[in-house]
């Protein structure tokens, strides 16, 4: 037979092994990086609602509009309810007679209250939307994970990944509920009071726009720094949550090697240096904002002197230089508040970068859009890829020719080497050898967890490659050695294999798998909550469930990695039993630890370093090979089952 090298497997291997590669070189790149720009990777999330969006701006445009008339509001108090002056401003205003303070206090009073309103909707809309792109960015993410290979995660922490969906999309969050209204407001509120302020007095206008620059370039030079200083915080946060997710995980083994000390210092450490980073930061704000209000309200009380110098000499009223004041006041604090927004900006676009990381992450593991012909068909043999691709059940053939495979995060060794076998449909097969055979590496590539290297895997003459990953391990039902479940019930895990099954059909299963006796023995029965990772079962319960979850399933090929290692004799006999019933119309693979639960295969491959040394019958085996022959009088001379895992 010859080779058969996919285009899309000779790929494969560069590009996973470069993940770490390129995890670190994104890194590097983004602590040099001082721009807003990650942050228009938000727009596609907000542009979805443009309804929001257009009533939050409409709100941010009135409530703006009412503030800066709030000066003009204390002007018309001051010269009109006050000092009755003779002027414009006051003809029109005429509310009350000359010095009828309570007319123009009602007025003041009504147009605080339209401007709390339109301040509240303002705040509204910009919080519901903000709370709205937030969740859609976190499904987004969280979809993209799902559909991204093993070898992400193999490479990637998961403290690291649950940093970016909590931490990052929280502080996205208070950018945009909070520090992008509060910028726009202050855009502008800034232009409309410039504007009024060359209304009321040219020359104090123009004094006020020289403070301008001085305040922006605290904020250019810190600016930056705090964003990379930012940036670090929150790395240093994704590893002390990575570190503790590992502890918390495995807290038997930690407490079991009595590490808890160990593992609070570590942990400790790592948070003392989030501190520290994150101290320099607010370190950094606190001397950026000293500096800037320092230079805002000197320039303020400047001006207010010598606008006061002129009431003094009757070339302005004391309402004209309250309203300048006012504008001034709006003008160089939200200047100064823009430049304090500019920095929680930049450590959002630090979060974007982060979260943009995992969603432009390739999706390496996928059928191809253009159908490839892996294998020639001749014409009496059509391909029956489309059987498949509709959801149909395949008949169960399985065939490896001549893999060969590397582990992305192993290049340059091995794993497997020139693999051929097949398996027919309802044929039992047992794979034994020892540790490192790589046993367990045929599952994975089977279910295309990974890529080939070289060579290819077929099911029922189709290459795997040509499949949607989802309906090929449809095909699967899998029961690992080291059993994983869920939080939730007993019935939750059991009906994991299958979402739609009727409660008849897990108690069946269940009872198959000898799992119902000590299911209806806990408090609840079936609807007893299991705890995280059902932490209160024993390894050999937790088995069970897993073996009737594989049951329940009901897919064409059993994969068991040493399903019943976990059970005691009793229930091994009877889940043993279930599975030879399961087993007579499936394809059935088993990895065999104990070779007397494999002695009646159809066929046993024996593996030893990546290569098959033999197939045949327990009989011919124990004939002709002698690897084979010698683990089995290791267990059935001694009485010993050796690690063969």
């Amino acid at each position: 037979m010859s080779q058969v090298t996919p285009q899309h497997n000779s790929a494969t291997r560069p590009r996973s092994a470069a993940f770490r590669a390129q995890i670190e070189q994104d890194k590097a790149h983004r602590e040099k990086g001082n721009s807003l720009a990650p942050l228009k990777t938000l727009w596609p999330f907000i542009r979805r609602y443009p309804g929001w969006l257009t009533l939050f701006l409409v709100f941010l445009f009135l409530s703006s509009a009412a503030n800066l008339m709030l000066p003009g509001i204390l002007k018309v108090i001051i010269d009109c309810g006050f000092g009755g002056a003779s002027n414009t401003i006051c003809e029109r205003a005429a509310i009350g007679g000359p010095g009828d303070l309570d007319s123009y206090f009602k007025l003041a009073i009504l147009f605080m209250i339209i401007f709390s309103v339109l301040g509240a909707l303002r705040f509204y809309y910009i919080t519901t939307l903000g709370q709205r792109v937030i969740a859609d960015i976190r499904k987004a993410v969280y979809d993209h994970l799902m559909s991204l290979s093993v070898t992400y995660f193999e490479l990637t922490r998961t403290g690291e990944i649950l940093s970016r969906l909590t931490t990052d999309t929280t502080l996205i969050e208070t950018v945009i509920t909070g520090s992008v209204s509060f910028a726009l407001r202050a855009i502008i509120t800034i232009l409309g009071s410039i504007i009024l302020m060359f209304v009321v007095s040219t020359k104090l206008a123009l004094m006020v726009l020289a403070i301008g620059p001085v305040i922006i370039l605290p904020a250019i030079y810190f600016g930056r720094r705090v964003k990379v200083l930012s940036r670090e915080g929150q790395d240093r946060l994704a590893d002390a949550s990575a570190r503790a997710g590992e502890a918390v995980s495995s807290i038997q083994t930690v407490q079991s090697f009595t590490r808890e000390d160990k593992e609070r210092e570590i942990f400790a450490t790592t948070i003392e240096h989030t501190f520290a980073t994150h101290k320099k930061r607010i370190l950094l704000q606190t001397l950026m904002t000293t500096l800037i209000f320092a230079i805002s309200l000197s320039g303020i009380t400047f001006i207010l002197w010598y606008g006061a110098r002129s009431v003094t000499q009757g070339t302005m009223t004391g309402g004209d230089i309250i309203a300048f004041t006012g504008y001034a006041f709006f003008a160089v604090s939200n200047l100064g508040f823009l430049t304090e927004t500019w920095t929680n900006l930049l450590r959002a676009a630090g979060a974007s970068e982060r979260l943009v990381d995992i969603l432009d992450t390739e999706i390496d593991i996928t059928a191809p859009t253009q159908p490839k012909s892996f294998l020639p068909h001749s014409p009496d043999n059509p391909p029956k890829k489309e059987n498949l691709e509709k959801g149909n059940i395949a008949k169960g053939h399985l065939a490896f020719k001549n893999v060969s495979f590397h582990y992305p995060t192993r290049p340059d060794a091995a794993v497997l080497e020139d693999i051929s076998f097949h398996v027919a449909p309802a044929e039992i097969v047992a794979i034994v050898g020892p540790s490192g055979a790589g046993k367990t590496t045929l599952f994975q590539l089977a279910q295309r967890f990974y890529d080939v290297s070289d060579g290819g895997v077929y099911l029922d003459d189709i290459h795997i490659g040509e499949l949607d990953p989802q309906n090929l391990r449809r095909q699967f039902a899998t029961v690992a050695q080291n059993t994983m479940l869920f939080s939730g019930s007993a019935l939750d895990n059991i009906r994991y294999g299958r979402p739609g099954a009727t409660h008849d059909e897990i108690i069946k299963a269940a009872k198959a798998a000898s799992a119902h006796d000590f299911i209806m023995a806990l408090p609840n029965g079936y609807d007893t909550d299991l705890g995280e990772r059902a932490t209160t079962l024993s390894g050999g319960q937790k088995q069970r469930l897993a073996i009737a979850r594989a049951i329940l399933k009901d897919a064409p090929i059993i994969l068991l990695d040493e399903a019943t290692s976990a059970l005691d004799s009793e229930s091994e006999k009877a889940v043993q039993t279930a599975f030879e019933t399961l087993a007579q119309s499936r394809t059935t693979l088993v990895i065999a630890h104990r070779l007397a639960t494999v002695r009646n295969a159809d066929k046993i491959i024996v593996m030893d370093k990546g290569r098959i040394i033999n197939i045949g019958t327990h009989d011919d085996l124990m004939k002709k090979d002698a690897l084979y022959k010698r683990l089995a009088n290791l267990q059935f001379s001694d009485k010993k089952t050796p690690n063969l895992s």
